[in-house]
């Protein structure tokens, strides 16, 4: 059988783009008797993972596809239209290649203009409906645009794929999709934090940092959910009991919140304390995530995350927030505190630099709980969906 695999996004999306690279990367280690084909609408991406040994081929999805789809929907002329090339199905484009079933490696709409393809859906969470207080998912008619994806694309997938225990439930309970379908395969370090660390950077003399000087690490991009806010407030914390300087680098690209954040340090008088330094490349991540205390990921959005796996990777402790579900992804390897309480997250690095063995109990718990998350495991979760497919794809389908 052969398989599409989709994957697209952009590098400077952080984690959602990380993920959906790594299950790329995955399914061509994968001995599998199926055959896998690589497509992505960008450019860009079909270069990113060439250096892995990936041939992935682009596909057009623009005004022209959308609009063949639109007029196709109408029933009439469905069938006048059927029997002009020009107005194929946007199918085509993957089955001209012979493939059976498409993948998504995240959550993408062109599942929407499929009319004859199966596929295997992945939906990564729901804090859309967790949190739709938050701007970047109450304006702009982002909350609809989630919903219509989620209410459109799910039901219609002969398998989704879930990024925890508490994500497949939810997916259930809201969408009400059969417990079979649902599937969840936990997230992977990006593969930065897996190769070794060579390249001799110096985060502190970067960040400006006074070199031996502590300080928490934090890669996101600032969106109100990322919650920076609550590094900023418990360093000022820290800095009000008089003896504790402990500085805060953030990395990611700014989504509106950063000039916000900013003004907060200068008022509670921290500013000196918080360091940007922009957009990260990959060859530098390593040595912020070594050098720091610790990863503080005190975001509200989850359960799951990539950023704690890295960091279990790099020998770095990770405070994350107490969120639902979290502990599936951190077991007992994390400090873990509430997202609405500063003086939680101030006594929790306040320990960090008080205790070392504290650090080095949680860095050991914390290579443990990496190796509990396998790639063979993700796989074979994988390899099941694939072959239930296929052995009923072969009920209408000669070899």
């Amino acid at each position: 059988m052969k398989i599409g695999v989709i994957f697209h996004g952009n590098p400077l999306a952080g984690g959602c783009y990380q993920q959906s690279l790594n299950a790329t990367r995955l399914l061509s280690r994968d001995d599998s008797p199926h055959e896998f084909l690589y497509y992505t609408p960008d450019a860009g991406n079909a270069l990113s993972v060439n250096d892995d040994g990936i041939k992935a081929k682009t596909f057009k999805f623009g005004r022209k596809e959308r609009l063949i789809h639109r007029l196709r929907k109408q029933i009439t002329l469905n069938r006048i239209l059927g029997k002009f090339a020009f107005f194929q199905p946007f199918d085509a484009t993957f089955e001209k290649d012979g493939v059976d079933l498409l993948y998504f490696t995240g959550p993408s709409p062109v599942c929407l203009f499929l009319e004859r393809l199966n596929y295997v859906f992945t939906f990564w969470d729901l804090c859309h409906r967790d949190h739709m207080e938050f701007p970047e998912v109450r304006q702009s008619f982002e909350f609809e645009a989630r919903e219509n994806l989620a209410r459109n694309a799910l039901s219609k997938a002969t398998a989704v794929i879930a990024e925890s225990p508490l994500g497949k439930q939810n997916l259930e309970r809201r969408y009400g999709l059969d417990h079979n379908r649902v599937h969840w395969i936990s997230v992977s370090p990006a593969q930065r934090a897996l190769e070794k660390d060579d390249s001799g950077f110096d985060p502190r003399e970067a960040a400006e940092i006074p070199q031996g000087a502590p300080y928490v690490f934090y890669p996101a991009q600032f969106w109100a959910h990322k919650n920076h806010r609550l590094i900023v407030d418990s360093l000022a914390c820290l800095r009000e009991s008089g003896n504790k300087e402990v500085y805060a680098v953030f990395c990611g690209s700014d989504c509106g919140n950063l000039p916000t954040i900013l003004k907060m340090a200068k008022r509670k008088g921290v500013d000196d304390l918080v360091k940007y330094v922009g957009f990260v490349p990959d060859d530098q991540m390593p040595a912020y995530y070594k050098n720091s205390l610790a990863l503080v990921m005190p975001s509200y959005f989850g359960p799951t995350n990539m950023p704690p796996l890295e960091a279990f990777a790099m020998k770095t402790p990770v405070v994350v927030s107490d969120l639902p579900g979290i502990r599936d992804q951190v077991g007992n390897a994390a400090l873990l505190v509430s997202p609405d309480n500063p003086k939680a997250l101030c006594d929790a690095i306040d320990r960090l630099v008080s205790e070392p063995q504290l650090r080095d109990i949680l860095v050991e718990k914390g290579e443990s709980r990496l190796r509990e998350f396998s790639d063979e495991d993700r796989l074979t979760i994988l390899r099941d969906i694939f072959n239930a497919y296929d052995r009923k794809r072969l009920t209408w389908s000669i070899e």
